[in-house]
């Protein structure tokens, strides 16, 4: 038997593989990508579990897994919908609502905008996921809106009295509604009356710093 010096590191034996299959690594993403074909097919009324498991090619308890209830996984579905905006931080209140504008332009010309438009539409008729999906993908990017009017408001550049919460969802609003289906088919696009929307947009907060 070999003597152990004192002080000397022991090397503890490897840990025994636990049993079972790997995770599948990719597995959430195929999920969360069949919960908006299932939304953009059946809607939320229509949504089935199972045809998510099918549409995923995984069995129904690797989804109960990671969402234990139906609404989180469609809430999951819509969250990938939702737009992502962080405060630009330009400096200045055109700079921000420049770079915002752009950016909630392009997230609404996809097509996907119109399976969380569609969706919108039915989730009053679920009064719980309907809260979630306005704590989410409503109220956080209008939020990020309402920090950018917040800022220009600090550096003098937007009057106090103006309401923020009105002129945060006027701007997302409108932008929304030049990616609708009726505006593109008129050929109509956020992207194609940018100058203009923002010069209108700028002209009614523009009633003098406080």
């Amino acid at each position: 038997m070999t003597a152990i010096a004192p002080g000397a590191a022991t090397v503890s034996p490897p840990a025994p593989a636990k049993p079972g299959r790997p995770r599948d690594a990719g597995a959430d993403e195929r999920i969360l990508r069949a919960v908006v074909d299932e939304l953009s097919d059946h809607g939320v009324a229509g949504f089935r579990i199972n045809n998510v498991a099918a549409r995923a090619k995984v069995a129904k308890r690797t989804l109960y897994s990671r969402w234990a209830e139906r609404d989180e996984l469609i809430l999951a579905g819509l969250n990938t919908l939702a737009l992502d905006l962080v405060p630009p931080r330009t400096g200045s209140l055109v700079g921000d609502l420049n770079v915002l504008y752009d950016d909630i332009a392009a997230a609404l010309d996809s097509p996907r905008w119109l399976i969380a438009a569609r969706c919108s539409f039915e989730l009053p008729n679920y009064p719980e996921l309907y809260a979630l999906f306005q704590r989410d993908c409503i109220d956080k990017p209008l939020a990020v809106v309402e920090d950018v009017l917040r800022d220009a408001q600090l550096r003098g550049e937007l009057r106090t009295t103006i309401d923020r919460s009105v002129a945060a969802e006027t701007f997302t609003g409108s932008i929304a509604g030049f990616s609708s289906h009726i505006a593109r088919l008129r050929g109509v696009s956020a992207r194609g009356v940018r100058e203009q929307f923002l010069d209108l947009f700028f002209r009614g907060l523009d009633d003098g710093a406080a």
